[in-house]
């Protein structure tokens, strides 16, 4: 070949190359969970969070959208050392989950103002989002579940399966103090129990997101309390636990247990008797959404959204449950809930529902 043409081809290819890295929409998501490749006796906390990145995973290759996951591993130490790494790297977008308030509490003492920041499934308080606005943060919204209905819908699944038969008495196994997600659920369920004078709340008892600490405490509260015959959970893990703790007392078939995420049933452990979910997908929700701002700001921007996703799992959406758990959601074009799409279809459990068929 001449060398003017290797020229020219070389020069042609650079220039494409060039075009490419510029229009690309390059993602980082700091999932505050556990990746595949930990060992799962050190995950306590379910296989929510490694779902989330699944499925946002397979948004972004719908959407051809470079998504990169760095996985905390519930170390909130490690955590702040990702943001930073994030912010240096200079994404388009950096995803973020404020888990127990750390990450909003890290923001505000950090320059980040150079890295637009979508918080997903729990976003900082309004105090907190004009803080880090104050101090130079450039959060461009959020998109979250309603909690507060999830922590309402599951107790009244709950008290649906006892009411008719015996009285109810509930052991609440909340997440944390902080996170906005565990106080919404918790708050959920208080509104239910307002309304529902019926319903006896024995305890209530923060269990970390974990199995273990639901075993622990199922465990001290059965023995203590035997006429318990509802366990509220804030997360799946933690009804997991209670689950192995009724077993272990031949309790089970005497308590309704439940929980919030559809997470799949661990190995010896039966399956709940109630879990509510979806906000599953709000990760490649969040894709779709920074995918259209990308595309076109002016026409689609950002802001603090909250979504009403939440449903029991039933023989209706349990399609969608298997899929997720055996990470076969090929079938689902994400690209079909852009607004840059003429034929664009709202995002919904239903609408998913459909795309598996």
């Amino acid at each position: 070949m001449p060398l003017f043409k290797l020229y020219r081809l070389i020069t042609y290819t650079c220039l494409l190359l060039s075009s490419c890295s510029i229009n690309a929409l390059e993602i980082i998501f700091i999932n505050p969970g556990f990746s595949n490749s930990i060992e799962a006796e050190s995950n306590k906390t379910g296989d929510f969070w490694f779902h989330v990145s699944k499925i946002m995973q397979n948004a972004a290759t719908d959407l051809d959208v470079t998504l990169n996951i760095k996985y905390a591993n519930r170390n909130h130490i490690l955590m702040k050392e990702l943001i930073q790494q994030a912010i240096n790297d200079k994404p388009d977008y950096l995803i973020l989950v404020n888990e127990k308030n750390v990450t909003s509490h890290y923001l505000s003492k950090i320059d980040s103002k150079n890295v637009p920041i979508y918080f997903l499934l729990n976003r900082p308080s309004l105090a907190s989002l004009e803080k880090l606005r104050t101090n130079g943060t450039n959060v461009i919204g959020s998109i979250i579940p309603n909690n507060r209905v999830a922590g309402k819908l599951l107790m009244q699944e709950l008290y649906n399966r006892v009411s008719e038969k015996t009285q109810a008495h509930t052991l609440a196994l909340l997440g944390d103090y902080t996170t906005p997600a565990a106080v919404m659920r918790t708050q959920g369920l208080m509104d239910f129990l307002a309304q529902t004078p019926q319903v006896t709340l024995i305890a209530e008892e923060v269990a970390n997101w974990s199995e273990q600490e639901g075993f622990t405490k199922t465990m001290a509260y059965m023995q203590k309390a035997p006429e318990i015959n509802i366990i509220w959970c804030a997360n799946d893990a933690i009804a997991f636990g209670a689950k192995r703790a009724l077993t272990q007392l031949n309790k089970q078939s005497q308590v309704i247990v439940g929980g919030i995420n559809w997470d799949s049933e661990p190995k010896n452990i039966s399956a709940l008797d109630i879990t509510i979910g979806g906000h599953v997908f709000l990760g490649a929700y969040a894709i779709v959404n920074l995918f259209d701002n990308h595309k076109n700001a002016n026409h689609w921007p950002l802001e603090h959204t909250r979504v009403n996703i939440f449903q029991p799992l039933n023989d209706t959406n349990k399609p969608l449950y298997n899929a997720i758990s055996a990470n076969n959601l090929a079938k689902i074009d994400f690209s079909q809930f852009s607004k840059t799409r003429p034929d664009k279809v709202e995002f919904t459990i239903e609408n998913l529902i459909l795309a598996l068929e």
